[in-house]
C-alpha cells in the first residue's frame, strides 16, 4: 500500500505541475469568467443584454422597410400603427425602392398592389427572413378590420373574442426534463472530454515508460498493481481536480454576476443534490473504468506513435456509448437508454441521464452502480495483469484479445 501511495503522489504532482494542465485550466477559467461577466461588460458600454422595459424599442434598433403604396385603401399611418417596431420609408417609384433595397438603406422593399397583394424586393434572401411574415400580418389585419367594418361588425368585439389568452399552471409531479436538459448536457459533455483527454494521457505515459525501458526498472521496485492503480487513479484525480476548479470558478463567477443575468441561469447552477451525487459516483467509476482500459492499451505498445491505432476499439466503444446517451436525452425513459444504463460501458452516462431527466427506481440505480463498481474493479485487476505482461513484450503492438489469451494460458 505504501508503494501505491508513493506512485500516486508522484504521478499526481507530475500531472498537475505540467504547463499543459495549468495553462488549459487557466484559459478555460478565464473564458468562463469573461463569459459570465458579459452582462456587466455590455452594461458598461451602454448595450444592456436584458432590457428592463421590453415594450420600448430604441429608434436606432429599428429595421427599415421601403414601401411603395399603389393601393388607395391602404394608409401609411395604418401600417405604422401595426408595425411600430419598423421604420417605414415611403417611395414614389419602383426604381427608387429598388435602389434603396440594393444599397441596403432598407432591409426589404414592398410594392403594395392590393389589400392582400404585394411584390417583395430583397437584395439577398436568407433562411431567417421574416419580413414577409411581418407584412402579411399587417395587411391581413387591415383587410379583416375593413371587411368587418363594412359589414357593420364591431372590430373591437371580434378582436376581444379572438385575442383571449388561455391561462394554465404547470405542476410537475416528476422531473422537469426541459429545465434539467442543459446542465445534464454540459456535464455529459465535460465527462466525455476528460475521459478522452486523460485516457490518452495515461496510455501515452505508460507507453513512453515502456519505450525508454524505465518500466523495467519500475516493476523491480514495486508491484505492477501499485504502478497501474497509482497511475490511473492519479490521472483520475488530476481530471477531477481540474473539473472541480472549473466548476468552482463558474459557480463563483455566476453568483457574483447573478443579478446582472436576472438570475436567468439559476437552473444550471442549482443542481439537485441527488442528481449531483449520482453524477459524481457514476462519473468517477465510469471515468476509472475507461482509464484502466486506456492504461492497459498503453502497456501493449512499445511506441507512443502506436497508441492511437491500438486505442481505436476502446475509443469507438466509448464514443458509441456517448452518442447513445446524448441521443436518448430527448427520450430519457426510452428502452435503449434503460438497457444502456445497466451496461458498464455506458451506464455511468446513461443512468445519470435517467436520474436527472427521467424516472428511475432506487433499486435500479443500486443494481447499475453495483455492476459498474464490480466491472471497474475487474478491469483494474485485468489492467494490472496486462501491464505486467506488457513489460515482457516489445516490438509490434499486441492486440488486446491476444494479451487476454496469453493471460489465460498462464
Amino acid at each position: 500500500m505504501r508503494n501505491f501511495f508513493l506512485v500516486l503522489k508522484f504521478e499526481l504532482l507530475n500531472l498537475i505541475k505540467k504547463k499543459a494542465f495549468l495553462i488549459s485550466t487557466a484559459i478555460i477559467c478565464l473564458i468562463i469568467i469573461v463569459g459570465l461577466t458579459i452582462p456587466i461588460i455590455a452594461d458598461s458600454f451602454g448595450s444592456p443584454i436584458f432590457n428592463k422595459d421590453e415594450n420600448q424599442v430604441a429608434e436606432a434598433d429599428k429595421v427599415s422597410y421601403g414601401v411603395l403604396i399603389e393601393e388607395d385603401s391602404i394608409e401609411l399611418s395604418d401600417l405604422e400603427t401595426l408595425l411600430p417596431h419598423i421604420n417605414i420609408i415611403t417611395t414614389d417609384s419602383k426604381k427608387e425602392l429598388s435602389d434603396l433595397t440594393r444599397n441596403e438603406d432598407v432591409v426589404a422593399g414592398f410594392i403594395i398592389k392590393a389589400p392582400t397583394k404585394y411584390d417583395y424586393l430583397v437584395k439577398n434572401t436568407s433562411s431567417y427572413d421574416n419580413n414577409t411574415y411581418e407584412m402579411d400580418s399587417a395587411l391581413l389585419t387591415l383587410y379583416r378590420n375593413k371587411t368587418l367594418t363594412e359589414k357593420g361588425i364591431d372590430v373591437s368585439i371580434v378582436n376581444e373574442v379572438y385575442n383571449v389568452s388561455v391561462e394554465h399552471d404547470v405542476e410537475v409531479l416528476g422531473k422537469d426534463s426541459m429545465q434539467n436538459y442543459l446542465y445534464t448536457y454540459i456535464l455529459i459533455f465535460a465527462l466525455y472530454f476528460i475521459v478522452i483527454m486523460y485516457g490518452q494521457l495515461i496510455a501515452t505515459s505508460i507507453a513512453s515508460e515502456k519505450s525508454n525501458r524505465s518500466m523495467e526498472i519500475l516493476v523491480t521496485s514495486t508491484s505492477t498493481e501499485s504502478l497501474i492503480f497509482g497511475k490511473v487513479i492519479a490521472g483520475a484525480l488530476a481530471g477531477i481536480i481540474q473539473f472541480g476548479i472549473i466548476l468552482l470558478v463558474a459557480n463563483i463567477s455566476y453568483r457574483i454576476n447573478a443579478s446582472a443575468w436576472d438570475n436567468s441561469l439559476d437552473f444550471i447552477f442549482d443542481i439537485p443534490l441527488n442528481v449531483l451525487l449520482t453524477f459524481s459516483v457514476f462519473g468517477i467509476l465510469g471515468y476509472l473504468f475507461y482509464l484502466f482500459a486506456f492504461g492497459a492499451i498503453g502497456a501493449l505498445v512499445s511506441r507512443t506513435e502506436d497508441i492511437s491505432a491500438s486505442a481505436t476499439p476502446i475509443t469507438i466503444i466509448f464514443i458509441i456509448a456517448f452518442f447513445i446517451s446524448m441521443f436518448s436525452m430527448n427520450a430519457p425513459d426510452s428502452l435503449l437508454l434503460k438497457v444502456a444504463s445497466f451496461i458498464p460501458l455506458s451506464s455511468f452516462m446513461a443512468m445519470f441521464i435517467r436520474v436527472s431527466m427521467g424516472n428511475v427506481s432506487t433499486i435500479h440505480v443500486i443494481i447499475s452502480l453495483a455492476l459498474l463498481a464490480l466491472s471497474t474493479g475487474l478491469i483494474g485487476i485485468l489492467g494490472a495483469k496486462i501491464y505486467k505482461l506488457g513489460t515482457l513484450m516489445y516490438g509490434n503492438p499486441v492486440k488486446l484479445k491476444t494479451a487476454i489469451k496469453l493471460l489465460r494460458e498462464k
